[in-house]
């Protein structure tokens, strides 16, 4: 205990419990990870629906910038 003591940045690694992450952190990621997915795919869609409506011709830089990134 005393080498926990003196030391006390490794206390972590050598002393006492370690601590487990929660698991609440890696799930916030991944709804945000797939509520941003999400958002792509209706932007893509928006653009294709544009497409069929009006042709090619009406899309703007971004939206084409959107569809070579797809």
């Amino acid at each position: 205990m005393k080498f926990c003591k003196l030391f006390p940045f490794l206390r972590n690694i050598f002393c006492g419990k370690r601590r487990v992450q929660p698991r609440a952190a890696a799930d916030d990621f991944e709804i945000a990870y797939n509520r941003q997915r999400q958002q792509r795919e209706a932007a893509v869609d928006r653009i294709l629906d544009k497409i069929s409506a009006k042709g090619t011709g009406s899309l703007t830089k971004k939206e084409r910038e959107i569809l070579n990134r797809r």
